[in-house]
This record gives structure tokens, sequence and C-alpha cells, in this order.
């Protein structure tokens, strides 16, 4: 793996932690959660292997710790929206929008969601970190129920077309997590040009819910 070195910043533990993180999120992306070591990591970020030990005792630890931060990312910037103003037609679009823009703006982290129910669902692992992806996969539901909720609220209100709530939830989310696969910034691209395409992803995607 070439290295791609993240800048060293001089500062305090905190941002010395956030960048083996960043790293880790990018490395686990493109090799897959198997073949990433703690070495790859280190290679990353330009720093010898002791440093990302420094912070994170083991791989699994440090995964765990990336699948965290892009469920958290999520809850903050789309989750919040649930409780906004309007019908919950008007709501699940400003989730979803605000969905899309973390796809595009914090890919490398959110790519980890699908590795990380891959290793829930296939992975071999001990009882301890069998326990902690538990309590990942737990963090990710409760973030899925927030958009499920208001699938139901727009149903009760007659501003959303489902039927299925649960279905409903799944079908959109499948959509547009997928925007964090095929999204690729173009040279010179701004947040208004990211903001642009998001919505006319979620205008696509929500057309078929609106009642």
């Amino acid at each position: 793996m070439t290295a791609h070195p993240i800048a060293a910043n001089d500062g305090g533990s905190p941002d010395r932690r956030e960048e083996v993180l960043a790293a880790a999120a990018e490395c686990f992306m493109r090799r897959g959660y198997e073949a990433t070591s703690m070495d790859d990591v280190a290679d990353m970020l330009g720093a010898t292997k002791g440093r990302v030990y420094h912070h994170f005792r083991s791989k699994p630890e440090l995964f765990f710790e990336v699948f965290r931060r892009a469920i958290s990312i999520l809850a903050r910037e789309a989750g919040v929206h649930e409780a906004g103003p309007g019908t919950a037609a008007a709501r699940l679009r400003r989730m979803a929008r605000a969905h899309v823009l973390c796809m595009m703006e914090t890919q490398t982290f959110q790519r980890n969601l699908t590795l990380g129910v891959d290793l829930y669902r296939f992975g071999e692992t001990s009882a301890e970190h069998r326990a902690t992806l538990e309590e990942l996969m737990d963090l990710r539901r409760a973030y899925e129920d927030a958009f499920r909720r208001t699938f139901a609220a727009g149903k009760a209100d007659g501003s959303l077309a489902a039927p299925d709530p649960s279905l409903a939830m799944r079908t959109l989310l499948g959509a547009i997590n997928w925007v964090a696969v095929w999204y690729s910034p173009r040279h010179g691209e701004t947040r208004a040009h990211r903001e642009a395409l998001a919505d006319g992803i979620v205008d696509q995607v929500l057309q078929g819910y609106l009642a």
C-alpha cells in the first residue's frame, strides 16, 4: 500500500487521536477490515505503529471507534431534524438531505458502516468484541428508527404515502447510503455543489413517497 501521510499535529492528544481515526477510516474503506493492519494505519499517518497503539489497543477497538464515529455524525447531522418543524414529509426531506451530505463529506467514515454490518453478521469475533458489535448495531438501529418514526408520522398526517414505515425506511436508506459508494468529489467542488447534488438526489428518491 502506498503511504498517503496525514499531516502530523503537534498539538494536544485529542487532535492526534482524531488523526489516527481519520487514517484508520480511510484504510478500512480502501482495504476492508480483514486486510487492514495497524501497520497500514501507521503508514497512512506517516508515523510509527506505536503512535497508533498509544490511542487504540487493537485493530477491533480502532474499527469500532470508526463505526461509532460514523453513526454519531449521522445522528448529529441528520437525526436531529426528526424533531423539527413542518409536516413529516418536510422533516424527512431535511433528514435525508443531511444524510446524503454526510455520505459525501464524511465518506471514509460512512463506508465503514457496511463493513461493520458484515463483521456483525459474518465475522468470527470474541465474546467481548461481539458485545461491542451488539452495542454498535443498537446505535445503528436507533438511528434508523428515527426515519421509521418519521415515515409513520407522515402516514398519520397524510404527507407521506408509506403503508409500511419499516419497509419505506429500509428502502430509502438503502438508496441514499449508496451515495458513499459512488460519489467522488470533482475538482474545485464547493459546499454549494454538494448541497445542490444532495437536493437532486433527495428529490429523486423521495418522489415515490410523497402523498
